[in-house]
Parts: C-alpha cells; sequence; structure tokens
C-alpha cells in the first residue's frame, strides 16, 4: 500500500508540474501584424529623355511575444518569393526587460529618425546592442555598448524639463548631439545640433510647424560642413536624402484636408558641395479607402539629384495593415 501511494503521490506531482508548466505557456502573449505594400513607379528623366516603369512589393510581417516584463519583438521583411530566402530580411531582433529599476534592451534595432541624430545620421540597425536606462527624476539615464567592436558606446539622457523635451546623446570619441522639442503658442518646434569630434564633421537640423485654417505649414532646415555628413537616406527631405555631396536643404510644406484625401505640396532647394543649386516639388495625397486599403499617389519633379539629370517621378502605392 505505501507503495501505492507513494507512485500515486508522483503521477499527481508530475500532474501538477506540467499544469504549472501549461499555465506559465498560456499565460505569454503573442501577437502578430504587419502590413503589405505594392507599389508602381513611372520616371522621365528630362536630361536623358530615358523613361522606366517599375513594380515592387513588400510584406512586412512582425512578432512580438510578452511575458511579465519582457517583451521580445522579431521583424521581417519579404520584398521577393524567392525559394532560397533572399527576398527575406530579418530586421528588429531584439528584447526588453526590467530588472528592478533598471530598464534593458539588447539585440538588434534601428534607430528612429525623431531621435537625436534622427535626420542628420542613418541610424542603421544595431548589432548586438545592450542599452541599459534608468530614471533619475524627471530624466532617464542610458548607456549603451556593442561588446566587441570598440567603437559602439555611449550614453544617453532625456526627459521633459518645464514642457520642453531634452534628448542629449554621447557617442565615444564620435559626436555630441543635442536635441530640444516642444510647443509654444501652438507652434511645433525641434532643433538638433550635432556636434562631431572633426570639426569638418558638424551639423545642424530644425524644424518648425504650425496650423492655419486647416493648413499646417513645416519648414525644414539641415546644414551641415560638407555633404558626407548628412547620411540619413530615409528622412523628411525625400529626393536629396540620398546623396553624398548635398550639405544644405530648406523644405517648405503645406498639408491639408481636401474632400477626405490628406494633401501635402512640398517645395525644396538643395546646395551641393560645389555651390551647385537644385529644387524639387513634391504633392502627396493619401486616402483611406472603405476597405482598409491606404492608397497614396505622389508627383515629384526634382533637379538634377546625384548628377543622375531632372526627374519627373510619379507613384502609386496601395497598403493594407493586418
Amino acid at each position: 500500500n505505501l507503495k501505492f501511494w507513494r507512485n500515486k503521490m508522483k503521477k499527481q506531482l508530475l500532474i501538477a508540474a506540467v499544469a504549472a508548466t501549461m499555465g506559465t505557456a498560456a499565460m505569454a502573449d503573442i501577437s502578430i501584424t504587419g502590413n503589405a505594400e505594392y507599389k508602381y513607379t513611372h520616371t522621365d528623366n528630362n536630361t536623358t529623355n530615358a523613361t522606366t516603369n517599375a513594380a515592387t512589393t513588400e510584406v512586412n510581417v512582425k512578432i512580438k511575444g510578452s511575458h511579465g516584463d519582457t517583451t521580445v519583438y522579431l521583424d521581417n521583411e519579404f520584398t521577393s518569393s524567392e525559394v532560397d530566402g533572399a527576398g527575406m530580411d530579418t530586421e528588429n531582433m531584439y528584447l526588453k526587460t526590467k530588472v528592478g529599476p533598471l530598464s534593458v534592451t539588447a539585440g538588434n534595432w534601428a534607430g528612429s529618425t525623431s531621435a537625436n541624430t534622427g535626420e542628420i545620421l542613418d541610424n542603421a540597425r544595431s548589432s548586438n546592442k545592450i542599452s541599459v536606462s534608468a530614471p533619475a527624476g524627471p530624466l532617464k539615464v542610458g548607456f549603451w555598448t556593442t561588446p566587441g567592436t570598440g567603437t559602439s558606446d555611449g550614453f544617453t539622457i532625456s526627459g521633459s524639463v518645464a514642457g520642453v523635451n531634452i534628448g542629449l546623446k554621447e557617442a565615444s570619441n564620435q559626436y555630441t548631439d543635442i536635441n530640444v522639442s516642444g510647443e509654444i503658442a501652438g507652434v511645433s518646434y525641434r532643433l538638433d545640433n550635432y556636434d562631431a569630434e572633426a570639426a569638418t564633421d558638424d551639423a545642424f537640423y530644425g524644424m518648425v510647424s504650425k496650423e492655419f485654417n486647416g493648413v499646417t505649414l513645416t519648414v525644414n532646415h539641415i546644414e551641415a560642413k560638407k555633404g558626407a555628413t548628412l547620411t540619413e537616406d530615409d528622412g523628411v527631405f525625400d529626393a536629396f536624402d540620398v546623396d553624398d555631396v548635398t550639405y544644405k536643404i530648406t523644405r517648405v510644406a503645406a498639408g491639408m484636408d481636401i474632400a477626405g484625401n490628406a494633401v501635402t505640396v512640398a517645395m525644396q532647394n538643395s546646395t551641393e558641395d560645389n555651390g551647385a543649386d537644385n529644387d524639387s516639388v513634391k504633392v502627396t495625397a493619401v486616402r483611406t479607402l472603405a476597405a482598409g486599403m491606404v492608397v497614396k499617389g505622389t508627383f515629384q519633379s526634382a533637379d538634377n539629384v546625384t548628377a543622375t539629370g531632372d526627374t519627373d517621378t510619379a507613384t502609386l502605392e496601395l497598403d493594407v495593415s493586418f
């Protein structure tokens, strides 16, 4: 009888252990989101008289798994259906957790254009980076490093003081960047001063925006001592983001709603290292359809971008999120 009860107890303990494990797994929260985009582009080069038509398809799948204070992110981008996997790119892949008062982020993730240096530098996706931050009154103090590289570490200070958002980023032996933003009397602003270790790499970015009778006017300006300093290629300056010879750009834009369409008209003037001036005009219209599809159409006329000639470019994008 004693042996019987021992075996019964073992079975009950085993069942309890399995049940506890299943209960723990059930507490984990997993979500899948993303979007699919089809884009058609027609380009006329007025200098070479060449005309091109192209189309791209992109599907982004974002997986997020949470358990307690820990969240894991995995973002995949699909741009073709090649069987060898060449059309799939694993982008952000990182975890965030809490250790007492410390917030920890570790893995591979991309920076944001709204953060320090965002419109100035290409904040490329980190590789095996770890960032630790902690609150300090109204501010947050952080440190990051990429082990083994010796060239990617520094600290950050961020927070809001008297309604002003402040961000300071110090990258060891590379640069110090100070970013302030906020709103005064209905005018939104952002100022970003990039002080590089090499004085010839210094740069500045500024933005002001205000709404007038349903029309939002925005002025963006960026300036460096040489074009090679400005490495961000997916920011607000569109046509002139992709070259390494433009050192100064001013953009003036007006955004408004026209019959349910979000319409933006933007004009830009840029200056290259050699003193050459280039201009562009871009009109964008975005509309959300009843089925959840977002349709975006653009037309841009740009001068001599990266010495390829004057171009007129029209695009049509179909985008749906899930």
